[in-house]
């Protein structure tokens, strides 16, 4: 029966681990090169990455799928499916182990980034802010600084469009610090344009507006030898108008408006121009200049914002097309059929299973029997050994007593006291030799008997211990947990984790008496704590209970302080096991 077992056991291990090692480096170099494409801007399709992520998912590390989820999204969002991509960046953000050493944080980096660029395009403006700090910050921790510089200003950019402007402000300070700190002076030229753009509009702030103005033109690279600006950054003049405007200077102000428009210029582009100029000729009161330039002003505005609401019409068009989600749900219908089919093969491999532990359990149970047959038997002798022993010392000390009595009777009334004395000695001496075997003998049977129960104490103990290991982990909800681990976008419910306390508090229930009274022992830990005791992983753990993987160790680490006070997370599960005389699940 132990062969066949052993069988079935290799036989299942064989089919979940048929992928070889071979196939895992093809598809690794797949996965390098579409992510290759990918960089070079050449097109891929959804199918090609989507290939990849389900392979990963089984089978790859937390960097495979950070990295073939990412391509996957971005296969999506060049098809025009802003949804489905934003859902694939997520997944991929989920997939990482910023716990890990080999962490990919240029991949993560890269997923806020285009997370943010999705969101701009849905313009969720608070989204696509979150997004960029998070894709800065892990561009730093991948040594780009660059890179994490710049996310940082597109978030400035960002709270401007929102009119957050002391929010931009602040940023942008910041992003002009950081880039001057690593050694981009220019890029810290021209990134002080936003931030002339909202000084130039308040008018208790020109003095700096001025002050960073002469700066940009000093330092941005753009201007030419007549200090002129190429066309597409002519906005500029727009900025120079206002600050003139709000010192008075009138005349220059009009003079940097005009020069705002170069050949070809789009109607889009003309309205800050006739904006500004429209504002001086209301300051200068000159009636006709104010109707002409109100109508060009209202004609270009009109172009802006039909503009607008062109783009923004593609772009919910782009973000909502049906047709790919159709044939995505065509192909989960025969993915599910798939999987119903292993489920059934792997109901079969479950039943058999069961019945073989069945058979192990009841073949523990008839040792664990005859371990308490023995246990008792021994310690039945034990007991009358030392019965008898305490038997012989009554005796010995009653004989002793009357042939001393006899020594002393026959010394005063007998001629012959030392015949009878030597004999007297001799049968004592004999008698003492005899009571010292006999005690030796027993003493030596007891200690061997002794040992023996001890023995068979943690014997029993640890077959105890075994059976409440088994019963725990043959319980609905930990199998239920077990299968849970297999469906990271599972989340335990408060009525699973009651239930998961309830059979921890049956089968361990100094552990669950010990968390209680744990001071400073939070619900979250304790929950924590009771998932560790099944042996799963940081990142399971996390899924289960929808924290990151960072949470999850810190958590680990505030029960190891609480309740075996030491100062770290790794050591938590042994301790557990060491304490508890828990065995592994």
């Amino acid at each position: 029966m132990k062969r066949l077992v052993g069988f079935l056991t290799l036989w299942l291990v064989v089919v979940i681990s048929c992928t070889t090692n071979e196939e895992r480096m093809a598809m690794r170099q797949g996965l390098d090169s579409l992510n290759q494409r990918n960089r070079n801007g050449q097109p891929f399709t959804v199918h090609e990455a989507d290939s990849f992520v389900r392979f990963f998912d089984r089978h790859g590390t937390s960097n495979d799928r950070l990295l073939a989820h990412y391509l996957l999204g971005r296969a999506y969002y060049e098809a025009g499916e802003a949804p489905m991509a934003l859902q694939c960046y997520q997944d991929a953000i989920n997939c990482a182990d910023t716990t890990s050493a080999d962490m990919n944080y240029y991949v993560l980096s890269s997923t806020y980034s285009q997370m943010a660029y999705a969101y701009h395009q849905q313009l969720l403006l608070s989204y696509e802010v979150e997004s960029q700090r998070q894709a800065s910050y892990y561009a730093f921790r991948a040594n780009e600084p660059y890179w994490g510089i710049y996310n940082l200003s597109m978030a400035a950019t960002a709270f401007i469009l929102m009119n957050k402007k002391d929010s931009a402000e602040l940023l942008q300070k910041k992003v002009v610090e950081l880039y001057r700190k690593y050694g981009y002076h220019q890029d810290a030229a021209l990134a002080l344009r936003p931030l002339i753009h909202l000084y130039t509009e308040q008018q208790g702030k020109l003095k700096e507006a001025k002050v960073l103005m002469d700066r940009y033109e000093a330092e941005s690279g753009l201007f030419d030898g007549k200090q002129e600006l190429p066309p597409l950054q002519r906005q500029y003049y727009y900025y120079k108008g206002l600050y003139f405007e709000g010192i008075g200077n009138l005349d220059s102000a009009e003079n940097y408006y005009r020069k705002i428009c170069y050949p070809g210029m789009q109607p889009v582009a003309q309205d800050p121009m006739y904006r500004g100029l429209l504002s001086v000729f209301k300051k200068r009161y000159q009636a006709d200049s104010i109707a002409k330039y109100a109508q060009l002003y209202c004609e270009a505005n009109d172009s802006s914002i039909a503009l607008k609401d062109q783009t923004l019409t593609a772009q919910l068009a782009a973000s909502y097309k049906y047709s790919r989600l159709q044939k995505e749900a065509k192909e989960n219908q025969a993915r599910a059929y798939r999987a119903n089919y292993r489920l059934g093969i792997i109901s079969f491999l479950f039943v058999l299973i069961l019945i073989t532990g069945l058979w192990i359990w009841r073949n523990n149970k008839e040792k664990r029997q005859r371990l308490e047959e023995e246990y008792n038997q021994a310690t039945d002798v034990y007991q009358k050994n030392l019965h008898s022993l305490q038997l012989l010392e009554s005796v010995h000390q009653t004989v002793i007593e009357n042939i001393q009595q006899e020594l002393e009777d026959t010394q005063n009334e007998n001629k012959d006291f030392r015949v009878k004395y030597t004999k007297a000695q001799k049968t004592i001496s004999e008698i003492n030799e005899q009571y010292e075997n006999k005690k030796a003998e027993l003493e030596e049977e007891n200690g061997i008997l002794k040992d023996r129960i001890q023995e068979l104490s943690q014997r029993k103990d640890i077959a105890k211990h075994l059976e409440d290991t088994n019963n725990f982990t043959n319980t609905e909800i930990v199998r239920h947990i077990k299968d849970m681990v297999n469906k990271p976008q599972l989340v335990l419910t408060s009525e699973e984790l009651d239930q998961l306390a309830n059979a921890v508090t049956s089968y361990y229930p100094d552990l669950m008496q010990d968390m209680n009274q744990a001071d400073g022992l939070t619900k979250p830990a304790m929950y924590v704590c009771m998932l560790v005791l099944l042996n799963l992983r940081p990142g399971e753990i996390a899924n289960l209970l929808s924290l990151s993987s960072q949470q999850v160790s810190n958590l680990k680490h505030e029960i190891n302080i609480c309740m075996f006070r030491e100062g770290t997370a790794r050591t938590l599960y042994n301790n557990l096991k060491r304490k508890y005389a828990i065995y592994s699940c």
